[in-house]
């Protein structure tokens, strides 16, 4: 998420909202839980979760394992990412093991390649 710093409108606060899988623990630095920066734009970031659908939407406080990390303090923490994608439940997908093939990989299904 991007929030314009009132206080430096020139600059932009890049800030991400991580979620640790545990449901426990979070971020004790810059944008943490009770850190100035926090405090401080509180009313900024209860907006923004406000905007989020309610499924998403968090509490600021509670110690729940969803938290905000300044996108800069983000990358010098961490060097793996992995994410999770929730689709819905009317989707299907296919999953593949082993390696590339040409009935697996990018493009139309084998059968239907006309030769």
């Amino acid at each position: 998420m991007q929030i314009d710093d009132p206080s430096d409108k020139k600059k932009p606060l890049r800030l991400l909202v991580l979620r640790n899988p545990w449901g426990k623990g979070e971020w004790t630095g810059a944008w943490g839980s009770g850190s100035p920066e926090l405090t401080k734009y509180t009313p900024l970031l209860e907006q923004y979760i406000h905007s989020l659908p309610p499924d998403e939407q968090f509490d600021l406080e509670a110690d729940d394992g969803i938290f905000f990390m300044h996108y800069s303090d983000w990358k010098e923490y961490f060097s793996t990412l992995f994410l999770n994608l929730d689709f819905p439940d009317a989707w299907t997908g296919v999953r593949f093991k082993s390696a590339w093939t040409p009935s697996n990989s990018g493009g139309l299904p084998h059968s239907y390649v006309s030769e």
